[in-house]
């Protein structure tokens, strides 16, 4: 078991997740996951992969929800490229959220067996026009 291949498992896993790989249904999931982070504020969009109580789901569309079931699928096969034990991470997910200078982020969380965090911004993801409402 490699813990310290984690940190570049959990960024890769969030990066392809929020890239323009990530098309489903004739459209970018992101556009559907930008919406939603706008819309909740100030708050955070959290899609849990692996955790270890109950967490609160956004209302999540059908495009995301069809996403996260692929990029489920295939997770066991990326730890499986990082050389990294499913038992060994206690959470993962990836968070979209709106800063305090209303830039939109996105970053990667993991935590090990041991309980330390890995947290990384992804700076490049399948964003194409600012966002505006309806």
């Amino acid at each position: 078991m490699k813990l310290k291949n984690i940190a570049a498992f959990a960024h890769n896993f969030t990066h392809s997740y929020v890239s323009f790989e990530n098309y489903v249904d004739g459209e970018f999931v992101f556009k559907d996951l930008k919406a939603l982070a706008y819309e909740a504020s100030d708050k955070l969009v959290s899609i849990y992969w692996i955790s270890s109580g109950q967490n609160e789901l956004p209302k999540y569309t059908q495009r995301i929800i069809k996403s996260i079931e692929y990029y489920k699928e295939w997770l066991p096969k990326l730890m499986e490229q990082h050389k990294v034990e499913l038992d060994s991470i206690t959470e993962l997910r990836t968070d979209i959220y709106v800063a305090a200078n209303h830039q939109l982020e996105v970053r990667s969380y993991a935590r090990d067996l041991n309980g330390k965090e890995y947290i990384k911004n992804i700076y490049e993801f399948a964003d194409l026009l600012p966002y505006k409402e309806n």
